[in-house]
């Protein structure tokens, strides 16, 4: 169960509003909880409260088309040139799919909008990987040829070292 957060003392029975937004959101947040939790309404800084919970929502969206966007370009990128595989693309892969995982596994509804999402990423993916890798975008498939749960679950292989000499 969540820790409970208390607003901080000495508030006034008035509703919290713009001041203590701008100055200090997270003790803004901790009077929101602490009115809704004792069931004073009328303490509630709803104008900032309803801005604050939109803002969150196109925040997350924002983060996950991010995430996607770049597990999908390195996805393109390995796709298009798997000889240049480097420890550094596979550490950025893997650490796409945790971060998308745990994105979508705490906001399940988030997790819903997934291949939409993904969808309006992959344009960019392509670009990026166009660029990067030195091939025309047209020769990449144009539509993302991975499900998210299939870019999720992708095990990119380990790369091959270079300049390695074998000791016999």
């Amino acid at each position: 169960m969540p820790k409970a957060i208390h607003a901080p003392t000495g508030l006034s029975e008035h509703p919290v509003g713009r001041e203590l937004y701008q100055a200090d959101e997270h003790e803004w947040i901790a009077a929101q909880i602490s009115a809704l939790t004792e069931g004073r309404f009328n303490r509630l800084d709803r104008t900032h409260l309803v801005e604050y919970l939109s803002e969150m929502t196109v925040r997350d969206r924002r983060e996950l088309r991010s995430r996607l966007t770049v597990l999908l370009h390195h996805l393109l990128k390995l796709r298009a040139q798997p000889e240049r595989l480097t420890r550094s693309w596979v550490s950025t892969i893997i650490e796409q799919q945790r971060e998308i995982r745990l994105l979508t596994e705490s906001i399940p509804s988030l997790g819903r909008q997934a291949e939409n999402i993904a969808a309006l990423a992959y344009p960019d993916a392509l670009r990026a990987a166009s660029r990067d890798t030195g091939i025309a975008a047209a020769h990449f498939p144009a539509t993302s040829p991975w499900t998210v749960g299939e870019a999720l679950a992708f095990d990119p292989p380990d790369p091959v070292a270079k300049g390695k000499r074998r000791h016999d």
